[in-house]
C-alpha cells in the first residue's frame, strides 16, 4: 500500500486517465455496436417487407399473374428495384412454385413452408434462414389479385437480404468509431502528461504523498505548541488557527474563512494584525486575560502576503501560581488535621497514664457520638455516596478551620438520578460550602456556623446551605455573574460555574441574605433531565 501512495503524480494521471478513457471507450462501443446491429437488423428487416409489399402491388406484376405469365419488362423492373434496396436477391412465384421472375444472387435455398402462410393465410412473412454467414434475411408477401367480386393469393414476392452484407457494414462503422476513440485516446494521454507536469511546477516538483507529509507534520507541529498561532490573508481573513489559540481566544467552532474582525472583539488586534511591522512581546488584554502578543508580517516579492499572529497567556502563569497555594493550602491543612488527631491521641494517652480512666472514657464517648452523628446522617439519612463523600471531606476541612459545619438531623437523600455525576456536584456543593465557610472565618472562633440541609421529597432535589457570616450587600447582588465578587479582583468564578452546571442539568439557585445575619443559599435540582440533553 505504501509503493502505491509513492507512485510519481505522473504515473497516477496518465494510468487514470487511460483507465477512464478505455473504460468509457469500450462502453461507448459496446453500446454503438448493440445499438447499431440491432438498428441495421430492423432497418433491413423493413425494407426488405417494405420492397416485397411495393413490389406485390406493382402493376406490371398484378398483369403477370392476371395473364399467368410474366411480362416482357418483369425482370427489368425487378432488376430496377433490387439495385435500389441493395438486396441480395428478389424472387417472383406464382402458387405452383414456377418461377415469374429472378434477379441477384441465390443465398439461401427456398422451402415450401417458408410461403405457406403467405399464399394460405395472405400474410406477410419475415424470417431468418441459415447459419452464420449462410444466414439469410427473406421478406415474403403474398401477390393478392382482385377479380370481380373476390381477391386471391395468385403467388409471392420474396426479397432477401445477405447478413453477411449486413454484419459487415456494422463492422465496418465499429471499426470507424474504433478508429476515432483512438485519437481521442492518444489526445487524452498527452493531455494528461501535461497535466502532470504543470501541477509539479506549482508544487515545486513535490509528489502528492510529500506535500501530504509535509502538511500532517506541519499541522501536527501547529497543534503541539502551547503557544496559540493565528493566521490572516492580505484581506483580513483568517486562513489558519490552532488549538491553542482557539482555547486562549474562547473559540469552539471552525472560523477559519472569515474575517479576523468578525472573530476577535478586540480593537487591538486587528490592528497589529493590520501593521506591516514586526512586533515582540507587546501586553494585550482580551477577555480577562493578559496575553505577550508577537506578530510577524509575511513578505513576499516586497509585498506583504498575510500576517502571522502568536500569543501566550500570561495569565496560565498566575493560575499555575494560585494552584500551587491551594496545594501547599491542601497540604497545610492535612498536616494541620493530622496535628489535631495526635493532640487527642496525646491527650487520651495523658488520661490513661494519670489513671483518669473516667475523663477518657467520657473523651472518647464525645468522639464517637460524634461520629456516630455522622454515621447516621450518612448511612442512614442521606444515601447518595457523591454527597457524603464532599461532605466528610468539608466535614474535616471544616474542623481545621475550627467552624461548627452543622449537618441538619432532618435530611433525607436517597441516591440521586444517574444525569447528576460527580463533577457538577463538587462544582455546585464545593463552591456553595467553601464560600460558606470563607464567609465565617472573620467570625469569633466559638460562632462560626455552617448548616447544611437536603432533601429530596417531592420532584425536585433541595440542597440548602447557610452561614452566619456578614451577608451580601446590595452592591455585590450580582454574585452569579462572572467576575462579581465580594472577596476582591480575580475572584467571582465559583458561583457563575454553579449557575453554568445548574443550567445544564435544568437547575436553579435562590439566595437571600441579611447584612450582618448571614446568607441562605438554595439549589433546585429536578430529578428528570429536562436540559442540557
Amino acid at each position: 500500500m505504501n509503493r502505491l501512495l509513492k507512485v510519481p503524480l505522473q504515473v497516477k494521471i496518465l494510468g487514470l486517465v487511460i483507465s477512464l478513457l478505455l473504460i468509457v471507450i469500450g462502453l461507448l462501443t459496446w453500446m454503438f455496436a448493440y445499438r447499431e446491429s440491432k438498428e441495421d437488423v430492423e432497418q433491413a428487416e423493413d425494407l426488405a417487407m417494405q420492397t416485397a409489399k411495393t413490389l406485390s402491388y406493382m402493376p406490371v406484376i398484378q398483369d403477370s399473374f392476371k395473364n399467368e405469365e410474366p411480362v416482357e419488362d418483369l425482370s427489368v423492373v425487378t432488376e430496377q428495384i433490387r439495385d435500389q434496396v441493395d438486396a441480395s436477391a428478389v424472387l417472383i412465384e406464382n402458387r405452383d412454385g414456377q418461377i415469374f421472375s429472378f434477379v441477384g444472387q441465390a443465398i439461401g435455398d427456398g422451402e415450401p413452408e417458408d410461403r405457406y402462410r403467405a399464399l394460405v393465410f395472405g400474410s406477410n412473412n419475415l424470417i431468418h434462414t441459415g447459419d452464420g454467414d449462410e444466414e439469410v434475411l427473406k421478406g415474403i408477401v403474398p401477390v393478392m389479385i382482385r377479380y370481380d367480386n373476390y381477391k386471391k393469393v395468385e403467388g409471392t414476392v420474396t426479397v432477401e437480404f445477405d447478413m453477411k452484407t449486413i454484419r459487415s457494414k456494422i463492422a465496418y462503422e465499429i471499426r470507424t468509431m474504433l478508429a476515432l476513440s483512438g485519437g481521442v485516446l492518444i489526445l487524452g494521454v498527452f493531455g494528461s502528461l501535461f497535466l502532470a507536469r504543470s501541477i509539479r511546477r506549482d508544487t515545486l516538483g513535490l509528489e502528492p504523498y510529500q506535500i501530504s507529509a509535509l502538511f500532517r507534520e506541519r499541522n501536527a507541529v501547529l497543534q503541539s505548541v502551547k503557544e496559540g498561532i493565528l493566521a490572516i490573508d492580505t484581506q483580513g481573513v483568517i486562513t489558519m488557527m490552532n488549538q491553542s489559540a482557539r482555547e486562549l481566544l474562547d473559540i469552539k467552532e471552525n472560523v477559519e474563512g472569515e474575517f479576523v474582525t468578525e472573530v476577535i472583539s478586540s480593537q487591538t488586534m486587528p490592528d497589529m494584525l493590520a501593521s506591516s511591522l514586526h512586533i515582540s512581546n507587546v501586553e494585550l488584554q482580551y477577555k480577562e486575560k493578559t496575553m505577550i502578543v508577537n506578530v510577524q508580517p509575511i513578505i513576499e516579492n516586497n509585498q506583504k502576503a498575510g500576517t502571522v499572529f502568536s500569543f501566550r497567556d500570561r495569565t496560565e502563569i498566575k493560575q499555575m501560581v494560585d494552584a500551587l497555594s491551594e496545594v501547599q493550602q491542601y497540604s497545610q491543612d492535612l498536616r494541620a488535621q493530622t496535628h489535631e488527631f495526635k493532640n487527642k491521641l496525646h491527650v487520651l494517652l495523658g488520661l490513661l497514664q494519670l489513671h483518669k480512666y473516667e475523663e477518657a472514657v467520657t473523651f472518647l464517648t464525645e468522639e464517637s457520638e460524634l461520629q456516630e452523628y455522622h454515621s447516621t446522617i450518612f448511612f442512614q439519612s442521606i444515601l447518595d455516596e457523591k454527597v457524603q463523600a464532599i461532605l466528610l471531606g468539608k466535614i474535616a476541612k471544616a474542623s481545621e478551620k475550627k467552624i461548627d459545619f452543622q449537618i441538619d438531623g432532618e435530611s433525607s437523600l436517597s441516591p440521586l438520578p444517574v444525569f447528576i455525576g460527580l463533577s457538577p456536584l463538587i462544582v455546585i456543593l464545593g463552591n456553595l460550602i467553601d464560600n460558606a465557610f470563607e464567609a465565617v472565618m472573620d467570625k469569633n472562633p466559638k460562632n462560626k456556623v455552617v448548616s447544611f440541609f437536603v432533601t429530596d421529597i417531592g420532584n425536585d432535589i433541595i440542597f440548602e446551605i447557610a452561614d452566619n457570616g456578614k451577608g451580601i450587600s446590595e452592591e455585590e447582588g450580582r454574585i452569579l455573574q462572572k467576575g462579581v465578587s465580594s472577596k476582591g479582583a480575580h475572584r467571582g468564578y465559583g458561583l457563575s460555574n454553579v449557575q453554568e452546571e445548574l443550567s445544564l442539568l435544568g437547575g436553579t439557585i435562590e439566595w437571600d441574605s441579611k447584612k450582618g445575619e448571614g446568607t441562605v443559599f438554595t439549589v433546585i435540582l429536578p430529578k428528570s433531565h429536562t436540559k442540557g440533553e
